[in-house]
């Protein structure tokens, strides 16, 4: 899994009508004082610490089994929690991530009937994400939003993209055949302590840090997910990759203000959600926010 480059601008795209291809867009749920305060204030992204999500499986310590191929002697005994508890936390303490969600396929272009489709409509993510749809949904041109972070951290920092899957795995399982929460005691003798995370991280990263159970599946996540020794907050400036901001039913009309003047003159597109019913439409009646 790695991350694609390619240029494209960022600039005067149809980020509501005619839009044809879902992975072009990708969607980031967000309060308004954080896109006003931060995001938007200094145009940078931040990842966040990855223990710090409200996914259980993320903030909370990984439990791990043993294994092992080869014939020995002489076994060492492990603890499995004091294992467990130290490759755990070799594992997340230096991982950042950045969150978003993506349209749904296939989008025929039409902004009626596409509606249910759009990363930005999403109810539940604008209840749990956006301060009860009173915040801000900021749309980044995805080809733009890579090179970004490419450019700026892949130097010094190793970054991995890509789609969230989601599977529900029971807990018993072949300590043989699914082996990401088990401890390979063979590298782990042969390689040691400090080398053998970063092996495991190699072997198992998609489903350490790319799977999620099927109830989010609602969210069609795409994240950045970067490891970094660094202590320090760990930003990057999005440059043109923001094309638009849908806001809210009930983001206010000053921080609608205020994010409108903070993005000016870069051709930020601005669009209002408005809810009818049980149905979602744009605040079309409202030609802009400037």
């Amino acid at each position: 899994m790695t991350i694609t480059i390619s240029c494209s601008s960022a600039k005067d795209e149809p980020v509501i009508i005619n839009v044809t291809d879902h992975n072009k867009y990708l969607y980031h749920y967000t309060s308004a004082a954080t896109a006003i305060n931060c995001i938007l204030k200094f145009r940078t992204l931040r990842f966040g610490e990855y223990r710090r999500t409200n996914d259980p499986k993320e903030s909370k310590n990984w439990l791990f089994d043993f294994v092992s191929f080869e014939p020995k002697v002489d076994r060492i005994d492990y603890d499995r929690n004091v294992m467990s508890a130290w490759l755990s936390d070799e594992l997340k303490r230096d991982t950042r991530l950045v969150c978003f969600s993506r349209d749904t396929g296939p989008l025929t272009g039409n902004h009626l009937t596409d509606i249910f489709n759009r990363g930005f409509c999403k109810p539940r993510m604008w209840a749990q994400y956006a301060e009860k749809h009173s915040g801000v949904c900021l749309v980044f041109n995805r080809e733009s939003l890579e090179k970004e972070i490419t450019t700026q951290l892949a130097a010094h920092t190793s970054v991995l993209g890509g789609e969230v899957q989601y599977k529900d795995c029971g807990i018993a399982r072949d300590l043989f055949e699914e082996l990401t929460f088990s401890i390979n005691t063979d590298d782990l003798e042969r390689y040691g302590r400090d080398r053998y995370p970063a092996i495991h991280l190699r072997k198992h990263h998609q489903q350490l840090f790319f799977e999620k159970m099927s109830d989010w599946e609602a969210e069609n996540e795409y994240r950045y997910v970067a490891f970094t020794k660094s202590t320090e907050p760990l930003d990057v400036k999005y440059g043109n990759a923001l094309v638009g901001m849908v806001f809210g039913e009930d983001t206010s009309e000053e921080n609608k203000r205020e994010m409108s003047l903070l993005t000016s003159g870069t051709g930020v597109q601005m669009r209002g959600l408005k809810w009818k019913n049980h149905s979602p439409w744009y605040d079309f009646e409202r030609q802009g926010y400037r």
